[in-house]
This record gives C-alpha cells, structure tokens and sequence, in this order.
C-alpha cells in the first residue's frame, strides 16, 4: 500500500492579534497585588477590623478569578 500524504504548503497563518503569551494578564495581577497588603493588615488586626479586611481579600481574590473567566453572552444566544 503506498504511503499517501498531503503537505500543506500554504503560508501560516499570522499570531492571535491578543496579548503575548508572556506578557503578565494584568487585570488579574491588579486584583492579586490589591490583595497583599490587605492580608497582612488582616494577619495583624483584631476584631472586627479583621473581619472586615478577611472580607476584602476575599472579595478581591473572587474579582481576580472572574478576570480568568471569558465574559459569556448570557442569555443573548438563548434560543428555543
């Protein structure tokens, strides 16, 4: 059986117009390094100060997960 194979010898296709793969996604640093300083402020307080600041890193932690996920269409491409 002969060996059949097809070459494609077209030109490739240009890079994604988007961000380099090594350049930092900064929307989710951003929320990351907000974060930092308010951990060790929460590490170092009492009381509901504490609390609050525990509430902060957790809400800034949630913000740099939602920049990891693609905003979706939602229900624009619901159709029955």
């Amino acid at each position: 059986m002969p060996f059949v194979a097809y070459v494609h010898t077209g030109e490739p296709e240009p890079p994604p117009s988007g961000r380099p793969a090594w350049e930092p996604n900064w929307r989710l640093w951003r929320w990351v390094i907000a974060a930092i300083p308010l951990s060790i402020a929460a590490d170092r307080s009492h009381g509901v100060v504490a609390l609050v600041l525990v509430l902060l890193v957790f809400t800034l932690i949630c913000k740099a997960i939602g920049e990891l996920w693609p905003d979706g269409d939602g229900m624009r491409d619901y159709r029955q």
